[in-house]
């Protein structure tokens, strides 16, 4: 059964510990609150398996404290989660985000990462975080990544990395790409100008970037398109496609075929209300490209 969090009780049960500096008891706390014993206990059992709180057993009681802040975006995060823990690749995606904040650096997270912290269904586990950063800046990343969240360097970036790391204790590899995508060795599409902006990158890049991938996989990046499809900003994403075409063509052309494999994707894999949605969201796209296209040859 799906557990419905609601936002404020799950603060107020945080608060409440916190409150009671490592004194707070489920009954005391439910005192405090008004509501029942079961209630509170449903709400202590998610702020436990997150990390937020732990339990201390004193004789026959047993206490809770607060082992780590909750802060009201994370807590919005557990509410979209149904009070489910991401899995760890997100959790350390989310930590890297807040470093390329913190730290003002002209970069940011894309693929699979990028879809799944803006798309609130995606659910596919990926084992790789790719981050995009402007050249300038790679060196104090590099280092925030090493010593501020001790990620372990790779001796070797692989094809389409400058550099790598792997997590110290799960199966994560970390990929840092300088300006944007490579290949060959060379830059197919250059992210730096946008990163320098400051308005980082957004859904529909991470979109485009699946979709012009040379090795595009039927199977996982489909589903990353298919699943970000109903929330694209469609506009963006053409003013997105137009650039690139302009940038490069080649790369361009990449973007119509690739979609075609994800409506059989999703022909396959989806049904009902969601198969309809998607498909209406995937044929929205595939009209404006092909007006676009017929606007640029006349």
């Amino acid at each position: 059964m799906t557990i419905v969090v609601n936002i404020k009780r799950i603060w107020e049960v945080y608060s409440a510990v916190r409150a009671l500096g490592g004194r707070a008891t489920s009954r005391r706390i439910a005192e405090i609150l008004g509501v029942s014993e079961r209630t509170v206990q449903r709400y202590l059992k998610i702020l436990l398996e997150n990390e937020y709180v732990e339990a201390i057993r004193v004789g026959m009681r047993i206490y809770y404290r607060v082992v780590k802040p909750l802060t009201e975006e994370e807590a919005k995060r557990l509410v979209v989660r149904g009070g489910r823990a991401d899995a760890p690749v997100y959790q350390l995606a989310r930590s890297i985000n807040d470093i390329i904040k913190e730290g003002g650096f002209h970069a940011d997270l894309i693929g699979a990462a990028k879809i799944h912290l803006l798309v609130p269904t995606h659910s596919r586990i990926t084992h790789d975080v790719d981050v995009i950063v402007a050249r300038e800046h790679t060196s104090m990343l590099v280092a925030s990544l090493k010593y501020g969240l001790g990620l372990i360097p790779e001796k070797s970036g692989g094809v389409h990395a400058d550099h790598r790391f792997r997590h110290p204790v799960e199966d994560i590899k970390i990929n840092v790409i300088i300006d944007g995508f490579k290949e060959e060795g060379v830059v197919v599409w250059n992210l730096a100008p946008i990163l320098r902006r400051g308005g980082g990158l957004t859904l529909e890049h991470a979109v485009i970037a699946k979709l012009t991938r040379r090795s595009f996989d039927e199977r996982t990046d489909a589903y990353d398109v298919a699943v970000s499809l109903p929330h694209l900003n469609i506009d963006r994403f053409i003013g997105i496609y137009m650039g690139l075409r302009k940038e490069n063509p080649t790369l361009a052309t990449r973007v119509p075929r690739h979609l075609e494999l994800v409506g059989q994707y999703v022909l396959r894999e989806y049904t009902g209300v969601d198969l309809e949605i998607i498909s209406r969201s995937l044929q929205k796209v595939k009209e404006r490209i092909e007006y676009m296209e017929k606007s640029r040859r006349t």
